[in-house]
């Protein structure tokens, strides 16, 4: 593919099918998420989450890691 001043120019089927597919999508793409009316489930926002397991266990891994690292940094 050639760039710049070497690139010939666009001819006009290449402008008409350029400006047909920009009418087409104009106003027509779906939303990318679901509107929150349209969620089926219920959720109380009083209700705490319960943490997966792995990630309990990757935290606590990483309070300890810390809690071993403020050690030998104080004892050294």
């Amino acid at each position: 593919m050639v760039f710049g001043p070497f690139r010939p120019p666009i001819t006009e089927d290449v402008a008409e099918v350029i400006a047909k597919d920009v009418k087409e999508s104009e106003g027509h793409t779906p939303p990318s998420e679901t509107p929150i009316a349209f969620i089926r489930r219920k959720i109380d926002p009083t209700v705490a989450v319960d943490m997966h397991p792995r990630v309990r266990r990757i935290l606590l891994g990483i309070v300890l890691a810390m809690l071993v690292l403020v050690v030998v940094l104080l004892l050294r």
